[in-house]
């Protein structure tokens, strides 16, 4: 399953410490499709393809637009599909990738692969672990990394919008519409941090997000100043 991020010229420089993280707590062997404008003056790694929508138009609403003709030009039925700013911080569970893997079936519209919809709160048990948002829940739809129906992220994913109106307006249009947000409550597979609060490209953050009292080892953000990749 192809992993897609999407950028900006403004962030695209974070897809060098995104990278580093995601190589070594994912695999390097995982094929990601980098989306953006500006190529990046870095070196990608081997299995990172960076590939441009166009010119961008500085405005924060060309981000659904150019995605969604992107995406309608892709053959792939589900994928994962995350941002830039949102850093891996601890080994992925592939056990659990692998059980949520097998919810990919009609009726889900976005099975999410950190522990956003347990925090969520608004959540209903289905079998062991796993969970689904309520047909009322905020945030239904979330760009946090969560493995998509690509037509239902199409249904939603309407032209000029920005990532926080797709978030907000988007979440009300779900409402009781019947499709399944589908999380765990434990042993996530992925955890990450929200690298960028504000705007405030000065301070990287390394915590856990919604974790907040855990962080990424030291030893890590220390190999990464030392490669000079932050």
């Amino acid at each position: 399953m192809k992993i897609y991020i999407s950028t900006s010229d403004k962030y695209v420089h974070l897809i060098e410490p995104f990278a580093f993280l995601f190589n070594k707590f994912w695999s390097s062997e995982q094929q990601v499709v980098v989306l953006g404008y500006n190529k990046p003056d870095f070196k990608l790694p081997k299995n990172f393809e960076f590939i441009s929508m166009g010119v961008s138009r500085n405005d924060p609403k060309e981000w659904s637009t150019d995605l969604r003709k992107y995406f309608q030009s892709i053959d792939d039925k589900w994928f994962i599909y995350g941002t830039e700013d949102m850093f891996l911080l601890h080994p992925v569970n592939f056990d659990s990738l692998n059980k949520l893997k097998t919810y990919m079936k009609p009726g889900v519209g976005r099975i999410n692969i950190t522990n956003d919809v347990y925090h969520r709160k608004d959540w209903l048990p289905i079998e062991d672990n796993v969970i689904k948002l309520t047909q009322t829940a905020d945030y239904r739809i979330s760009c946090i990394y969560s493995i998509w129906n690509k037509e239902y992220m199409l249904k939603y994913l309407q032209p000029e919008m920005t990532p926080w109106e797709f978030e907000v307006n988007g979440s009300s249009l779900t409402n009781n519409d019947n499709y399944e947000m589908i999380g765990l409550k434990s042993d996530f597979p992925v955890h990450l941090s929200i690298a960028i609060r504000r705007g405030n490209f000065n301070k990287i953050d390394f915590r856990f997000d919604n974790e907040y009292h855990r962080t990424l080892d030291q030893s890590v953000i220390n190999e990464m100043v030392k490669n000079k990749i932050i």
